[in-house]
């Protein structure tokens, strides 16, 4: 799957520790206008308006997810962006 946003892309580390953070960062990130992607690095990327997708990136125990926005989405995402 490739990436194929134009123009800038926001990044953020983000830590997502329960079932209930996944849920609602999935609900956020459905309400966010363009792709909003999540990734360990640009060969593996999943769609983060995809419950199953984030849960599966969790399952896998990714350590270091970044999410991957075309819009500037950081107040809506703050809550789950790890310092």
């Amino acid at each position: 799957m490739g990436l194929n946003m134009t123009g800038t892309q926001h990044r953020y580390r983000i830590e997502l520790v329960t079932v209930s953070d996944i849920r609602r960062f999935v609900a956020i990130a459905g309400k966010c206008d363009g792709q909003v992607m999540l990734s360990v690095s640009d060969s593996f990327l999943i769609n983060a308006k995809s419950l199953l997708g984030v849960m599966l990136a969790k399952n896998m125990d990714w350590n270091h997810l970044v999410l991957i926005t075309e819009k500037d989405c950081y107040e809506d995402f703050k809550q789950f962006i790890a310092d």
